[in-house]
């Protein structure tokens, strides 16, 4: 345990006094019935709550246009890019939105973000933030992408107090503080106010759309923990998020003109929640015990075309144990038990599309309506090891190895893991990073009539190496180099021939592979005078193969060069301000060569594509400012926040549609763009009481 600066103080203060002559003790003694001496008292323990906010966290608390959401802020750094336009998942050095795995407090989450993109936790909460975008270590599974680790923070041990946060985009609030001795609770629900910029209306627009539903998402957190004597923490945990949202799309519509089959209200409605218990146990000699257990449960629930529906629920129960203990001089060794059970009830009605992001056409893979009801249960257990071997001051080692049983799949891995770093000299580390990697198939590929029960799970292999520099304290600078090989990816069947006496209705097979590297440049500065603040430029390259035909594509999320630019200042305790500022080359698309007549409807039109993500977007960049401002309304703190996003108003692409009119033919038809997010400002007010 490391001895803080007050005890050091307590103990120099202690020994000075059984120094003194006696002469001197008197005289202080004699003092002391004349004026009472204060006396401060140092306590430590090894389970102390932690329920502060990481300081790397703040900073990513601080960029400009994210309204204090820490997780958007993943945009800002290199190797991040939206997987559609301006909302939508993160799509992580390559890899795609769907490799990715998310961790709330250890433990497996439905999802971290809202259809908008924004994240599902009050920034009031989250204590620390990692992000893992390779090559990460043998405690994590199910995930070929990267891993999203977020830490919420324990509960503070106080008078209770409730903070309220009123802006143009979410509005919350959070209660908070103590309830016994040894025991504290937090309660935080936020409620998004899109909605109030989207109104209802019971008439078409222009382009033949009627929101009948606004969008809305809300989330919750709740947490309650007891400090059991000096080592054990015992943590009961709740959270979740919803959205939802509905529009009707009638005939006159681009997208009724193309799929007359999706005329009629389209409703989308999705949701988590999920509970758990925490056990912690801190011992001696960087002993350390931790058991987890949760219950997930996730739902979506979308309508749309006449009639057409997909239910789906997922519920699982998850079990994670961890325990590490020093066995040799320099040596720790971790040992961890993972085990989950997962039901996957679903329902649909529905029209289906048998295409993945690989075919440049779905439309093409039409399908006969369809209907069923079914579960897929699946059950995943993994036990791993990690070996840190401190083998001098300048060398560290991390061996792991990670095996996995799957019941679903009926397949076993063996995942070896490794981290060699070297502190070559006091400013100079250097760090290799190497694993293998594999996670569950997509459900809709995996599951019957839609899917293929027999399906593989995707695979990848990573490589990462990387240089961190100390300039002088203040500027430090960072080069990352990662290769990854992805394999065993989904590939849709229809197209092929050789498959249609073999599969029957095996839609899928694990038939497409793929690679993807890139350097990754970033110069941060630490806080001083009021600035911080930091610059990244990547370049990447990312390609798919189908494995059948040999046929080697770009990526449709491969964005060769992206930079980004934060700026923080504080003027003083009162202001503060911030700067972030985008630009990256366009993404690949496919680009629309033409028309084709609609098979299944006359005097309809259907889009003819060309080659798969042979073109590329235009350039893209964004502004976006923010100024904050503290003071106090009746003697409680508040703070303003002034921000606009987009501040350049620059109409960035995000692809290209056919927009049907009268009078189209094979030949002459309009093309036109999609637009992200305008200008958009926003004022918010959060106060403390």
């Amino acid at each position: 345990m490391k001895t803080t600066l007050a005890t050091r103080m307590a103990s120099s203060l202690l020994l000075l006094t059984c120094a003194l002559p006696e002469m001197a003790i008197a005289a202080v003694t004699e003092a002391s019935t004349e004026k009472e001496i204060e006396v401060i008292e140092v306590n430590g323990r090894r389970n102390q709550a932690n329920s502060e906010m990481t300081e790397k966290t703040e900073q990513l608390m601080s960029v400009a246009g994210i309204g204090n959401d820490p997780l958007s802020a993943v945009y800002s750094l290199p190797g991040i890019v939206y997987a559609g336009g301006d909302t939508g998942s993160p799509a992580v050095r390559g890899s795609s939105p769907d490799d990715n795995a998310f961790y709330i407090d250890d433990m497996p989450a439905g999802y971290i973000f809202h259809l908008f993109g924004d994240s599902i936790f009050n920034e009031n909460l989250i204590r620390d933030f990692s992000l893992y975008p390779a090559a990460f270590g043998s405690e994590f599974g199910n995930a070929t992408g990267g891993i999203f680790d977020v830490h919420l923070r324990d509960p503070r041990h106080q008078d209770i107090e409730t903070t309220v946060d009123l802006s143009m985009l979410k509005s919350g609030i959070l209660a908070e503080g103590s309830v016994t001795e040894n025991s504290a609770f937090y309660l935080s629900y936020r409620r998004s106010q899109i909605h109030l910029f989207l109104p209802e209306d019971d008439e078409e627009d222009d382009e033949g759309y009627t929101i009948f539903k606004a969008p809305i998402s809300d989330d919750y957190q709740a947490k309650y923990q007891w400090l059991i004597g000096d080592e054990h923490k015992l943590t009961f945990s709740a959270s979740g998020a919803s959205d939802s949202g509905g529009v009707n799309i009638s005939e006159r519509s681009e997208e009724g003109r193309i799929d007359p089959d999706s005329i009629g209200d389209l409703k989308i409605s999705t949701r988590f929640d999920s509970q758990s218990i925490s056990w912690q146990y801190y011992g001696d000699d960087h002993k350390m015990m931790h058991l987890v257990v949760g219950h997930n449960v996730k739902e979506t629930d979308n309508k749309f075309g006449q009639g057409q529906f997909t239910n789906v629920s997922n519920e699982s129960y998850n079990l994670r144990f961890f325990y590490q203990l020093a066995w040799l001089e320099n040596h720790k060794l971790g040992f961890g038990i993972d085990y989950s059970k997962t039901d996957v009830d679903y329902s649909f009605d529905i029209i289906p599309y048998y295409c993945t992001e690989f075919d440049s056409d779905c439309r093409q893979f039409k399908g006969e309506r369809i209907q069923d009801t079914a579960t897929l249960s699946d059950q995943d257990i993994a036990v791993y090891l990690d070996e840190t071997w401190d083998i001098n001051d300048d060398w560290q080692l991390v061996v792991g190895v990670r095996a996995e049983r799957n019941d679903y799949t009926e397949q076993s891995f063996v995942h070896p893991r490794f981290a060699l770093n070297w502190h070559a000299t006091d400013s100079l580390t250097i760090k290799g990073k190497a694993g293998t990697y594999s996670r569950f198939p997509d459900v809709d590929t995996a599951i019957k009539k839609l899917g293929n029960p027999k399906i593989e799970s995707p695979k990848a292999t990573h490589y990462s190496l990387g240089f961190d520099y100390d300039l002088n304290g203040l500027w430090f600078t960072s080069v990352d180099i990662y290769h990854k090989e992805l394999s065993d990816l989904a590939r849709s069947t229809d197209e092929l021939s050789i498959f249609k006496d073999t599969t029957e209705d095996l839609h899928y097979t694990a038939d497409t592979s793929g690679n993807a590297q890139g350097v990754e440049w970033l110069v941060r500065r630490e806080r001083e005078s009021g600035w911080f603040g930091w610059a990244s430029l990547s370049w990447s390259r990312s390609e798919r193969i189908d494995d059948l035909t040999n046929i080697t594509s770009d990526y449709y999320l491969d964005t060769p060069m992206v930079a980004n630019v934060v700026v923080n200042y504080q003027l003083n305790e009162r202001w503060d301000f911030g700067l972030r500022f985008t630009l990256r080359s366009g993404a690949k698309y496919t680009p629309i060569i033409g028309l084709r007549d609609n098979p299944d409807y006359d005097d309809h039109f259907l889009p003819e594509y060309g080659e798969l993500n042979a073109k590329t977007l235009p350039v893209y960049h964004r502004l976006d400012l923010e100024a904050n401002y503290k003071t106090t309304y009746w003697g409680y703190d508040a703070q303003w926040t002034w921000a606009v996003i987009n501040a350049m108003a620059q109409k960035n692409v995000s692809g290209y549609y056919y927009e049907p009119e009268d009078g189209d033919s094979l030949t002459e038809f309009n093309i036109s763009g999609e637009e992200d997010m305008g200008i958009f400002p926003y004022v918010g007010l959060k106060m403390t009481f």
